[in-house]
């Protein structure tokens, strides 16, 4: 019997649209690395109902953009989170506990990378933070009510997906970025869960696990699009803004799927093979979203 069980996330960009074959590719993705549990982000509708069959999963799906996908038992919640984030208990093996995953997708404007990286400060960020902020808190208020209804004040809990912000240690870490705060996030690590990924990767400089955007250009000279608010120039700043965060598990290894266009080698970032080109050229490409995949091995502790 299998000790350990595997979690991903994946935002699969409107759905898949912007690749030709997008869902088809997404069912290549997860039939190559298959996993316990799924977690989904802009599904558009239709991307997890059509994937959830083909991988043998059931679906919990309540709005059109998050969800989550499992081979093993699978009970819907429901929430006042909807659209941004979907939870469902998942029992990832056949004889195992229960855990409550939460695939989230948290506001996406205003993305507060922008001023800050034009030194505009902590208290700038905060404001442009305060969305998403509000909505991770919403989720924990949740979860404890969640909790505290089944009787279960020790269930493990996994809150994972697009967060649309980067990561306080990153930051810190890395001479290309200013030291700013980012709130979200870090109200999960106040709240008692990891951040899987630097649990097995640990160094930022080293490791910098970029999940936004592989196949954005450093630079939008020729596109059609104007430049979000607080965007200079057109240039796209990449980052690590996909998480999984657990609390009650232990983590045995996380890693990151997709592509490059550039060829990056990183410990902890496995290559899917196949074409990488970047937007606008991106339509032919194997790797059918713009953010790579996180996925984290756990097992429940002894």
């Amino acid at each position: 019997m299998p000790t350990t069980f595997t979690l991903q996330t994946w935002n699969v960009w409107y759905g898949g649209r912007e690749v030709d074959f997008g869902q088809e590719k997404q069912y290549a993705i997860a039939a190559q690395f298959p996993a316990d549990v799924l977690a989904l982000q802009e599904c558009w509708g239709s991307a997890a109902e059509n994937l959830a069959p083909k991988i043998l999963a059931e679906n919990a799906q309540r709005g059109w953009d998050t969800a989550v996908l499992s081979t093993g038992q699978l009970t819907t919640v429901e929430t006042s989170t909807l659209p941004y984030a979907q939870a469902a208990l998942v029992r990832p093996l056949p004889d195992s506990p229960r855990i409550l995953v939460w695939s989230v997708h948290l506001a996406p404007y205003p993305y507060a990378v922008y001023r800050a990286l034009q030194g505009e400060g902590q208290a700038v960020a905060d404001t442009e933070e305060a969305p998403r902020l509000e909505q991770i808190e919403q989720i924990l208020a949740e979860t404890a009510r969640i909790g505290d209804e089944l009787g279960e004040a020790d269930l493990p809990v996994v809150i994972c997906g697009d967060f649309n912000t980067p990561s306080t240690v990153d930051w810190y870490a890395r001479t290309d970025r200013p030291d700013i705060a980012w709130r979200s996030p870090d109200a999960l690590l106040s709240a008692g869960f990891v951040d899987t990924f630097r649990a097995i990767h640990p160094d930022p400089v080293s490791v910098q696990a970029d999940t936004w955007s592989p196949i954005e250009p450093l630079t939008h000279a020729g596109h059609e699009e104007k430049p979000e608010p607080g965007r200079t120039d057109g240039a796209e700043p990449r980052d690590r803004i996909d998480f999984i965060f657990s609390r009650g598990l232990d983590v045995i290894d996380s890693v990151m799927r997709g592509c490059s266009a550039e060829g990056l080698v990183e410990d902890g970032f496995i290559d899917v093979g196949g074409r990488c080109e970047l937007i606008p050229n991106q339509r032919q490409n194997r790797f059918p979203s713009d953010h790579q995949l996180v996925e984290t091995r756990f097992a429940f502790p002894a």
